[in-house]
Parts: structure tokens; C-alpha cells; sequence
């Protein structure tokens, strides 16, 4: 057995996730920890700059630090203590939910490796390498996010526009005339939705043959992960209370 670079190992996690699981180098407990921590906080962070509380914030620093409400004219404007502790707080929702997504996969991992500790050890680590498709997905959904609001052409303008349909669900100039109700898919649970989808592919490419008793084919040992993955997460998807994560994670 000898241990790869993690930069490495990461890279390849990236472009070519299955090869994980035709090879025999592995990561140190600490080198896999280290990538997960740095790769979930990324993520956490992209994600917290997509949050409704950013949009807060932005107001306050692009257009005037008195519209830093969500466009609700009988509300004077957040302070910027109060910008700052939502902030915080979407932060926090989005380090609990990518959690889940790690505990997702090692509940997976356990159920089809219960008899087996080292082909279990490697997809943890696996796992945490993977993590790093956590921050593609992030900055896709920033992506995506940014052409449907506009943002890139005129923030000022798409974060006012944003604020206000997050607020009252109409793009219109009042109340008078507000044009189509509109449900934003990008919010929390959408997004999560997406992760919880797209991830389990990517991950279960990855898993490794069992070291020990009987012998899956590995086309076997993926399906079994995804199916697993994806009944894993409808069951925590129904436990989850997505009112209070919209809410704070925007």
C-alpha cells in the first residue's frame, strides 16, 4: 500500500472519479480528513454567497446600506449586526447539510461493506476526495443563478429584483402590477435537490469491490451504491424541515 499526494488524489476525484476505483493507493487518515475540511468549507462558503442573506448584504454594499431589507417597505432596513448573524446563520444551514451528504455516503459505504473494514476504509477516503464535486456544484449553481438574475450585466439592479421576489414572488414594479408569481428553483432545497440527485453518480462510480468474502462484479457494487444512495437520501429528504432551511439558507 503507499500513500498518494492529495492534490493528486483530488484531481483525479475530479476528472476521472471512476479510476478511484481500480486503484490501490490510498490517502492518510489525516490527508483525507484535510481534503474534506477544506473542500466542505468551500462549498459552505460558495453557497453562503448565493444565500438570500448575501443578497442583504449586497444591497448594503452595491446600491445604498438603507436597503438592506428584502424590498418589504413597512420594515426598516437590517442593521448590518443583523446582516452579519444571517449571514452566520445560512452559513451554518449549509455546513449541517453537506454533512448530511457526507453521512449519507458513509451510511452506503457501511451497509455495503459491514464485513469488509478495508474495502470500507477506502471508500471513506474515497469519499472525501470526492468532496470536491461538492464546490463544482456550488459554483455551477452560482453559474446558473447569475444568468437567470442577470447579476453579471447588472447587480445592482438583479440583486433589488432578487430581494423583491424572494420577499413577494413577483418581478413587477408594484403591487399594482406584478407580473406572474414566480417560484425561485434555486433555492435551498432546489439546490440540495440537485446535489442529492447528481452526487450519488459520481460517488458510486468510485466505490471499490469488496477485499473480502463474496466477490461482487463492480458494475453490481455501483448500482448497489447508487440505489442505496439515492433511498438513503428520499428517506432523510422526508426528516429534513426545508420551511426553516429556506428560510435561513436563502
Amino acid at each position: 500500500m503507499s500513500f498518494v499526494s492529495p492534490v493528486a488524489y483530488a484531481a483525479r476525484a475530479l476528472l476521472s472519479p471512476w479510476s478511484l476505483g481500480h486503484r490501490s493507493e490510498r490517502l492518510s487518515p489525516f490527508a483525507a480528513i484535510s481534503l474534506a475540511g477544506v473542500f466542505v468549507t468551500a462549498a459552505v462558503a460558495l453557497s453562503t454567497l448565493l444565500s438570500t442573506w448575501t443578497y442583504l448584504a449586497g444591497k448594503g454594499l452595491l446600491v445604498a446600506i438603507a436597503e438592506m431589507d428584502m424590498g418589504r417597505d413597512d420594515l426598516p432596513a437590517d442593521s448590518v449586526s443583523q446582516v452579519l448573524g444571517a449571514l452566520a446563520g445560512s452559513a451554518i444551514t449549509w455546513t449541517c447539510l453537506l454533512a448530511v451528504a457526507v453521512l449519507v455516503c458513509v451510511a452506503v459505504a457501511d451497509a455495503l461493506y459491514h464485513h469488509d473494514r478495508e474495502a470500507w476504509r477506502m471508500a471513506i477516503e474515497r469519499t472525501s476526495g470526492l468532496t470536491i464535486w461538492f464546490v463544482v456544484w456550488a459554483v455551477l449553481i452560482i453559474a446558473a443563478n447569475s444568468v437567470r438574475q442577470g447579476e453579471v450585466r447588472h447587480p445592482a439592479a438583479a440583486i433589488r429584483a432578487y430581494a423583491q421576489l424572494n420577499q413577494r414572488w413577483f418581478r413587477g414594479s408594484s403591487a399594482e402590477n406584478p407580473g406572474p408569481i414566480e417560484r425561485e428553483p434555486l433555492v435551498a432545497h432546489g439546490r440540495v435537490r440537485i446535489l442529492a440527485i447528481v452526487f450519488p453518480l459520481v460517488w458510486s462510480v468510485a466505490m471499490p469491490r469488496p477485499t473480502r468474502g463474496r466477490r461482487r462484479a463492480r458494475v453490481v457494487t455501483v448500482l448497489l451504491a447508487l440505489m442505496l444512495s439515492w433511498l438513503a437520501w428520499a428517506s432523510v429528504w422526508r426528516l429534513l424541515p426545508w420551511v426553516a432551511i429556506d428560510a435561513f439558507a436563502g
